[in-house]
């Protein structure tokens, strides 16, 4: 993604490539699932000058999501456990 970049934005971008989608068709929103502005506060550039060790993890859409920083997003998909899928209906 493109440095200076926001968080959320570089999240919603990563997910929506790994759905093979555009970042407005996302549903839910991501703003609707974690506060953006906090997030994308909390690893501000200029703030990680000091070398923050903040490290937000949550899941979105399918997703494990882990920020360790402006420019170290993490997106992976969530995988389900045999045992979750056999007892789903058919």
């Amino acid at each position: 993604m493109g440095h200076g970049e926001s968080v959320s934005i570089t999240v919603v971008q990563k997910i929506a490539a790994l759905d093979g989608t555009q970042p407005a068709e996302l549903d839910p929103p991501l703003y609707e699932a974690i506060d953006t502005d906090a997030l994308d506060a909390l690893f501000r550039p200029a703030d990680a000058e000091g070398g923050s060790s903040v490290r937000i993890e949550f899941t979105y859409n399918g997703y494990s999501v882990l920020v360790c920083g402006p420019d170290d997003v993490r997106v992976d998909p969530i995988n389900q456990s045999p045992e979750s899928t056999e007892d789903a209906p058919t």
